[in-house]
């Protein structure tokens, strides 16, 4: 009998419509209609959203107001929801995926990014 090995119909589409770069790099966060901020590390990045760290869970659909630090003195802040959390196994940690969306000071933030992550 032969078996097909050819798995690769198998495997998911990708779903991302943009590259991510890596960027390890402080994020400060501070939910809407909230005094309370803080600060993460991010994973990598798109135009699309970031992967940060947290040791402060979030739960689905939290919009947050960002500020990301592309490089020295290069801050760029943006809107962004959680669309996906993980723990760390064995950790209080978390992975957090972060939509990015907003208004007009997005597509502007959204150029500068897309500028920073074609040099990279």
């Amino acid at each position: 009998m032969n078996i097909p090995t050819d798995t690769g119909a198998m495997e998911p589409a990708e779903k991302r419509r943009y590259s991510r770069i890596e960027l390890r790099q402080p994020i400060q966060f501070q939910p809407k209609n909230s005094a309370l901020e803080g600060g993460s590390l991010s994973c990598d990045l798109s135009e699309g959203g970031v992967r940060v760290d947290m040791y402060d869970f979030l739960p689905l659909g939290t919009e947050l107001t960002l500020r990301i630090c592309l490089a020295v003195e290069k801050i760029v802040e943006y809107v962004g929801r959680v669309v996906w959390v993980r723990k760390y196994p064995f950790a209080d940690r978390y992975q957090v995926g972060l939509e990015f969306s907003g208004d007009k000071t997005f597509l502007a933030a959204k150029r500068q990014l897309h500028e920073f992550i074609e040099v990279q």
